[in-house]
């Protein structure tokens, strides 16, 4: 018993250490490059979600999970430098089209909404940006692929039935309308719509008050620390202080939330002059991703409801 749990403490500490590698070989490669669009904070979740917490889905559609995010990530700055519309024209435009992939696709690669955003959200016009994601979840998929051997199973796709489809739609409209209401896309980062879509997917009927409360403390905790710490130090090597704090908490509260890693390097997009709305926002857009879902799923048992007894 005790050298089980001795490796498994050594497994996870190995793929913490794999991660928080990668994060800062990327933070220097953007300091010699001089290239910012090469910062991608979902690394951080799909590196967690690979190698820390064994995404089972994720690691049994590996080829596919990593294509469409690095084509979400190419089709995210072909919207950014080719379709002149205003931003809250494009993010809806970005959200429905790559979420329809995923349905069409069966691929559970909800982080593909985010490498889709990003370069919306940021302006971002540098082929930097789509490279930087294939080579930085490339060399995670590639360490799953040796140290993990996963099955690559495709007949364990994603099934996106129609109540989870509903769920994720109707949360990601409510996300958007708290945006415009506070007239800021800055409200829901990508990697909390991130969060909050993989929240909805895997909404359960019995969803603990408390739980949820906890959950909503710790999506942005790591988040207001890289902040904090940024605008104390300018050292955006803080960031490795984030991500230990986030998979000591993931351990301790025994919570799966990928997009806490990638919200815990959020704060370099903005380096050193780190946009201080974001403090407020994300305690806010953390309450719109923890609840959002809960009123999409109240809006799909009432539809659901009115289209049995039509057919009754």
């Amino acid at each position: 018993m005790k050298q089980a749990i001795t490796q498994a403490i050594h497994h996870k500490g190995a793929a913490a250490a794999v991660v928080i590698g990668i994060a800062v070989s990327m933070v220097i490669a953007v300091h010699v490059f001089h290239q910012s669009a090469a910062l991608v904070p979902e690394m951080g979740a799909v590196g967690s979600g690979l190698l820390f917490f064994r995404n089972r889905a994720w690691l049994d559609q590996l080829i596919p999970f990593y294509s469409y995010i690095v084509l979400a990530a190419i089709f995210g700055l072909g919207m950014s430098m080719y379709v002149d519309a205003p931003i809250w024209l494009k993010i809806p435009l970005a959200l429905g089209v790559v979420f329809t992939g995923l349905v069409i696709l069966k691929v559970p690669a909800l982080p593909a909404l985010s490498a889709g955003l990003l370069p919306i959200y940021l302006d971002i016009h540098s082929w930097w940006y789509p490279v930087a994601v294939a080579a930085l979840m490339g060399i995670e998929a590639l360490v799953a692929l040796v140290l993990l051997r996963p099955s690559f199973r495709r007949d364990r796709a994603t099934s996106w039935e129609l109540e989870h489809v509903g769920k994720v739609v109707g949360s990601l409209v409510v996300a958007l309308l708290m945006m415009a209401i506070f007239g800021s896309p800055l409200l829901m980062v990508p990697p909390l719509l991130v969060a909050m879509s993989e929240r909805a997917q895997h909404l359960s009927r019995t969803h603990p008050v408390l739980d949820d409360i906890i959950t909503m403390i710790w999506l942005v905790t790591p988040f207001e620390l890289s902040i904090g710490l940024l605008l104390l130090t300018h050292d955006p090597y803080v960031v490795v202080i984030s991500l230990l704090v986030a998979y000591v908490g993931s351990t301790i509260l025994k919570k799966q939330i990928g997009p806490v890693f990638a919200l815990a390097m959020v704060p370099l997009l903005f380096g050193y002059a780190t946009d201080e709305r974001l403090i407020g926002f994300a305690l806010i857009g953390s309450v719109v991703a923890q609840f959002s879902p809960l009123v999409a799923a109240k809006a799909v048992k009432v539809l659901s409801s009115i289209r049995a007894s039509i057919a009754q």
